[in-house]
């Protein structure tokens, strides 16, 4: 909708053309932008042009040298006085210089579009008549104004002129433009509302004016109502009904059918039940709007009985019965069928189950049918219910409460934000079921690159630690990951997929507004990130304590020791030997660790270990004060390694505040 709008404003950019504002306006049948106080014409411009060093420029007789030639030639010049110089802190160089005037707008202009237009996401082009030329939609008609005057321009075999239409049944012959500023005023009375926010609105004004006068509530969802105000230019709002029998089939199908084949807004009564009413969004203000209306209910109709067959067709097998069939349906060519991924779900929920405390039995029933739905006749039509049928036939067949929520949720969460599985049955299936597919795919060796994840290994990564974390759930990550290579037999390496999840967890926190090194602290520590809860407590805490007054003083003083260690053999180091400190500040440090990790070990929570850490600080300065570290004798240079070597372990116990920024 924006994107031609977008493409024309870094056209402009390009071109160093100025303008003020830039507006875009989007209809079924019309592309437009009006563009106010537009330069006439670019600016001039000085273009500088560096060439070889003056040592090179020239030979040993002063002439020009074959690489000073070479620039001057590919500056279209034959004479070197009329190079510059350009004097640098590096050296001086030849230097061409151009003065190049603005070319105007009128010369510019259809380049301008035609590289806006043939930018945009069309993801199948059509030709019409005899012509060559591509676009969406056939074009009828271009209008390119510059105030009053018509600039001369030829896109996609149209030539520009000053003339739109309105709309195509309650408007009648051409609409002349004498300014640009009349676009939308003109196109209003021409019964066409030309910017897209106004067009919603009068959408969404008439969706409240019909819960007021109607016994129930017009359920306005965001993307429906986005794709209706795209398919509109004049929009009227009407109300239809259908049979109340259909009521008896699932709402989720019914809704579906409204939503995904006819656009139809549903209603809800008082207590949130669907009603056997629906509300159209016309493209038309028709003289007999009931006519309208009985078309639009004849429409339906047909969409809803199959639904309605559809949900008794399938009751008639149970979800076990159709788990055969699955044999019959590819998961992945390398990975097997349904059925095969079924059974692998079942077990590894199991697993999860078992060392989460939830109903074992349950998660492995609910995973043994999980994608049964998928043969069944109305996920077939209706792809986006799976799961939510399942649930309903599991209830028909008299499975579980918590067998029949897990079938329901375990897809969940579907986007990056999206709810989490409310039930612990539905959060053991939906981690099994993404662990299953994150291993497998890794493991054939198509793991998600660039922009493709054809599937969704990112938002199923993502959806494994938010249900961690989220949940609580102290789940070890390399466990799950290993039971689902084994439950693959196959030569599958886990690390790739462990490392994976934790770098979109990295990401994750990114998003959350934690900052990166704070999470690479945690990562980084002597104890790796396996329990999602813990780590996340972890990070949390390092964060908070970042904003702590004596942060900064700690995190710069855990660099010097990490610096100093990095060079140093530090498996070779002995233990500490209190009889070699030469200094107080040594005995001091030496003790102070001690009590440290007695009261690290005993600390009630990660933000007392941080403050337990942040009291070392002055020990800490005091000791790089008053001891040489890296003293001639090596028997004390390595007792004092040693030293820092058991700080820095102390330290890494928590975080490496090392990599703080």
């Amino acid at each position: 909708m924006t994107s031609f709008g977008d493409n024309f404003e870094q056209a402009l950019k390009e071109a160093k053309l100025g303008y003020e504002t830039l507006s875009s306006f989007a209809t079924p049948r019309r592309l437009a932008i009006i563009v106010k106080k537009l330069d006439a014409a670019q600016a001039a411009q000085v273009i500088d042009k560096r060439g070889p060093s003056l040592k090179v420029a020239y030979d040993d007789q002063g002439n020009p040298s074959k690489a000073a030639l070479g620039f001057m030639a590919s500056c279209g010049i034959d004479d070197i006085s009329q190079l510059d110089e350009l004097q640098t802190d590096k050296g001086s160089w030849l230097l061409f210089r151009q003065n190049k005037p603005g070319l105007p707008l009128a010369d510019l202009v259809s380049d301008l579009i035609s590289n806006s237009i043939a930018g945009l996401p069309i993801a199948r082009k059509m030709r019409w008549g005899s012509s060559r030329a591509e676009f969406v939609r056939p074009v009828h008609w271009l209008v390119v104004l510059y105030g009053k005057d018509v600039l001369d321009v030829e896109l996609l075999n149209v030539c520009a002129g000053n003339k739109t239409y309105g709309h195509r049944f309650m408007s009648r012959g051409p609409v002349t433009l004498k300014h640009p500023v009349n676009y939308v005023e003109a196109l209003q009375k021409a019964f066409v509302v030309a910017d897209f926010s106004t067009r919603k609105q009068l959408i969404v004004d008439q969706l409240n004016a019909i819960n007021k006068v109607e016994q129930g509530t017009v359920v306005a969802d965001e993307d429906l109502l986005d794709e209706v105000t795209a398919l509109v230019e004049w929009p009227v709002a009407l109300t239809g009904k259908f049979q109340s029998r259909f009521l008896n089939v699932p709402e989720e199908a019914l809704v579906s059918a409204m939503k995904s084949h006819q656009r139809y807004f549903h209603m809800i009564d008082q207590d949130g039940r669907l009603q056997a009413r629906f509300v159209t969004i016309a493209n038309i203000q028709s003289t007999n709007p009931d006519t309208v209306i009985r078309g639009n209910e004849r429409v339906i109709a047909p969409r809803l009985s199959d639904a309605d067959f559809f949900f008794n067709q399938d009751r008639k097998t149970s979800l076990e019965a159709k788990l055969t069939r699955l044999d019959e349906v590819v998961f992945q060519s390398k990975l097997g069928s349904y059925r095969q991924k079924a059974q692998r779900i079942s077990e590894l929920a199991g697993f999860v189950a078992s060392q989460i405390d939830a109903d074992r039995e349950a998660a492995i029933r609910a995973g043994l049918l999980c994608k049964a739905d998928l043969v069944s006749d109305m996920v077939i039509e209706f792809p986006e219910l799976q799961g939510v049928m399942g649930s309903y036939y599991a209830k028909h067949d008299g499975e579980s409460a918590d067998v029949c929520s897990a079938i329901r949720e375990h897809y969940l969460p579907t986007a990056s934000g999206g709810d989490l599985p409310e039930s612990l049955a539905g959060q053991c299936l939906s981690i099994a079921d993404k662990a299953d597919t994150l291993v497998g795919l890794f493991g054939i060796g198509q793991p998600p690159s660039g922009s493709r994840d054809p599937f969704a290994l990112r938002r199923q990564a993502l959806g494994i630690l938010r249900i961690c974390i989220e949940s609580k759930h102290t789940l070890s990550v390399r466990n799950l990951v290993n039971e689902a290579v084994r439950l693959h037999d196959q030569d599958f390496d886990g690390n790739a997929v462990i490392a994976y999840l934790i770098e979109r967890l990295g990401t994750w926190y990114q998003d959350l507004g934690i900052r990166f090194d704070t999470f690479d602290a945690v990562r980084h520590s002597s104890k790796p990130i396996d329990n999602l809860e813990e780590a996340d407590g972890r990070i949390r805490s390092l964060q908070r304590f970042r904003s702590h007054a004596r942060a900064d003083n700690l995190i710069a003083a855990n660099k010097r020791p990490a610096n100093i260690l990095k060079g140093a053999d530090v498996e070779s180091l002995p233990e500490v030997n209190p009889s070699l400190f030469e200094v107080e500040a040594e005995r001091t440090l030496f003790t102070a660790l001690g009590f440290a990790k007695q009261e690290l070990a005993g600390a009630a929570s990660d933000e007392a270990r941080f403050l337990v850490l942040a009291d070392l600080q002055s020990h800490i300065d005091l000791y790089f004060d008053d001891v040489m570290v890296m003293a001639e004798n090596s028997d004390l240079k390595n007792n004092r390694l040693a030293t820092l070597h058991n700080m820095r372990g102390l330290f890494l116990s928590v975080a490496d505040l090392s990599v703080l920024q």
